[in-house]
């Protein structure tokens, strides 16, 4: 039976040698392509020039040698399986070839192990070959995977901050009415407060847009600062209050209830984003306008702030669900974004947030996180 080519490169300083060992191998059945080699240099320029399937080299050649040979192969990082034929070897010789790396030894005097060797070594160099190019076809299809799923990550990102800005950015249009009614009175003192409450709502909505750079250049994540919820409480209800004046709903009021919350590490725009998607929900719960009432304090060694509102409540079938990304229970207004926006926020600062709600006793969400660490 005819088998497939086989490229041969043999390592001999005798011609006729090497001769009979390539009729050998066509007499098996073997389409032969050889080169013979008798030095380190003729050998390393072979297998720079074209692959081998197979190396068998002489024990002894003048200035050369089997060992020689396959620390050439070797050298190169070749996976071609390396045959020593021997006249006569020593069985240390043997041991020491076999250390250094050769595939077998065979004896001259017992050829007919060299067919099967050639076989079953070239079967087993092709089948690591096999394992490679699998090895990385993976390697390849998860990092598509991995930059795939880094792209659906950035878009889920990119779809929350737009949602966040949207929220943190609805005070600008108040403002500017603002600004030009007062200085159409020549109220200047009213005007610059609205520019100072302007400078920082673009302050937190340049945070945002930071952080969403940062992400698609896998930057480090910027160092926690110490936050104070007080503030953070107060800046997230002014920035949301404009969203009272918007959909055509009656004005609701919003209560600051704020006590004493141990200082936080964290990151400040992110927190404020979230406390304003709570209070905006809350908002936007209130069709009829009611109450929503903004808390701090401490609870269980945790600094918590809470947003409650008197609204009409939550199911438990929509709680089970509410923190999902994209599901929202204000159909197309919503986005179904900013409570797994909320979510998000609470794992990255190793805090939690908790629901309590009943159908027509209103929502209360609080957001607890661990205390900064004492200096």
């Amino acid at each position: 039976m005819k088998k497939p080519p086989l490229r041969v490169l043999i390592v001999e300083d005798s011609e006729d040698d090497a001769e009979l060992l390539v009729q050998e191998l066509r007499r098996a059945g073997y389409d032969v392509k050889y080169e013979r080699v008798e030095d380190a240099e003729t050998m390393a320029a072979a297998l720079d020039r074209e692959p081998w399937d197979v190396v068998i080299s002489d024990w002894t050649v003048p200035s050369f040698g089997a060992l020689p040979a396959l620390k050439v192969l070797q050298e190169k990082d070749m996976d071609v399986p390396f045959i020593i034929m021997s006249g006569t070897i020593g069985e240390e010789m043997a041991v020491e070839a076999m250390r250094a790396g050769a595939h077998d030894m065979i004896l001259k005097d017992r050829r007919a192990r060299l067919i099967p060797a050639v076989e079953r070594e070239v079967a087993e160099a092709r089948r690591r070959e096999e394992q490679r190019e699998t090895k990385d076809k993976l390697l390849a299809s998860e990092e598509t995977l991995r930059k795939t799923e880094k792209l659906r990550s950035l878009g889920k990102m990119a779809a929350g901050l737009s949602h966040d800005l949207k929220n943190v950015c609805n005070p600008l249009s108040l403002h500017i009415q603002v600004i030009r009614r007062s200085l159409k009175r020549g109220n200047t003192a009213d005007a610059l407060e609205s520019v100072e409450e302007m400078d920082q709502v673009l302050k937190r909505a340049l945070e945002m847009l930071e952080r969403l750079r940062d992400f698609s250049r896998q930057a480090p994540e910027k160092k926690a600062e110490v936050v104070d919820l007080n503030h953070i409480a107060h800046e997230a209800a002014e920035l949301a209050k404009p969203r009272m004046a918007s959909g055509g709903r009656r004005m609701s009021v919003i209560h600051e209830e704020f006590g004493s919350p141990p200082p936080v590490l964290g990151h400040a725009g992110e927190i404020v984003s979230a406390v304003v998607n709570l209070v905006v929900n809350a908002i936007d719960a209130l069709k009829e306008g009611g109450t929503i009432t903004v808390r701090t304090g401490e609870e269980d060694g945790k600094a918590i702030v809470s947003v409650e509102d008197d609204g009409p409540g939550i199911t438990p079938e929509m709680q089970h669900r509410i923190f999902e990304p994209f599901f929202t229970t204000k159909g197309q207004e919503g986005t179904g974004l900013g409570l797994a926006m909320v979510f998000a926020c609470m794992q990255r600062h190793g805090g939690t947030i908790a629901l309590k709600s009943a159908p027509g006793e209103g929502a209360r969400f609080t957001l607890s996180f661990p205390p900064a660490p004492a200096e």
